[in-house]
């Protein structure tokens, strides 16, 4: 092997398999499993020595499609991105990129993550609340790891289809638990609950609780970079991801006859 090169993964899992993001020293987690993995392929030994980092730290129940990795490997990326794969459960890495000496995972050009609403609610109410947080605003009520200042949120977006209703939601950076809690304030709008003056009392500073909406329902679907992410999708990884595909349809083939069968 020659000299260690720095590697950047994207990966995918689903959040309700593991105890949150973060490495704890008993329950089973996203990064625990990462590093299980690339201790397990002789990719690295110690995680400190390696520089490995995570873009975000997911919430327990939280899932990913596009989360990145980074650390430094004694493998060429491509040879990194299929030694990972053979060992991880549960995780799957489709995306590779050689990135520079020093990249730290964080430091992205943006996040997106969608939040999958299953309540049927008044569309044109939901949307109206969402301009709401567009733009530059005290996010203070929002998170429970508050800003310096004021935060910039870039775009939430809402769309409706295949019976539910997804709210798109990108900047650059998130605190801990915005989504959610940016969610919740949306939905209980969309409900009635909350009038549109009490959300903008809140990104001016009032001090307002909406709640948190579940995780479960949450999906981190990508950062992005300045640097190109070249796609490897293995047998392994694709095989697997045409299962969890045929589950849901049985899962969804099952809901409609449950609703079939129900009277009323």
């Amino acid at each position: 092997m020659g000299e260690p090169v720095r590697v950047a993964l994207k990966i995918a899992y689903d959040g309700r398999s593991f105890y949150g993001h973060q490495r704890q020293p008993v329950h089973r987690t996203v990064e625990g499993e990462c590093l299980k993995a690339l201790r397990a392929a002789g990719i690295l030994r110690d995680p400190k020595e390696a520089f490995f980092r995570s873009a975000s730290r997911t919430d327990r129940g939280v899932s990913a499609v596009g989360n990145v990795i980074a650390f430094d490997s004694a493998l060429p990326p491509r040879a990194t991105i299929g030694a990972f794969n053979h060992r991880a459960r549960d995780v799957w890495a489709w995306a590779v990129a050689g990135v520079p000496e020093g990249f730290h995972p964080r430091h992205a050009v943006e996040r997106w993550y969608r939040y999958n609403l299953f309540e049927d609610l008044d569309l044109r109410k939901v949307r109206a609340a969402a301009r709401e947080f567009v733009g530059e605003h005290d996010f203070r009520s929002f998170t429970s790891d508050p800003p310096p200042g004021r935060f910039r949120l870039d775009r939430v977006d809402v769309d409706r289809g295949d019976g539910m209703t997804r709210l798109d939601v990108r900047a650059r950076c998130f605190r801990r638990g915005m989504v959610r809690r940016i969610v919740a304030a949306i939905v209980a709008h969309g409900r009635e609950e909350v009038p549109l003056p009490d959300i903008r009392d809140a990104l001016r500073g009032a001090r307002r609780d909406f709640g948190l909406a579940p995780p479960e329902p949450l999906v981190l679907m990508d950062v992005r970079y300045d640097v190109p992410f070249e796609v490897v999708l293995m047998p392994k990884v694709r095989d697997t991801w045409a299962k969890i595909g045929t589950d849901l349809e049985l899962r969804r083939a099952f809901v409609r006859a449950l609703r079939a069968a129900a009277p009323g």
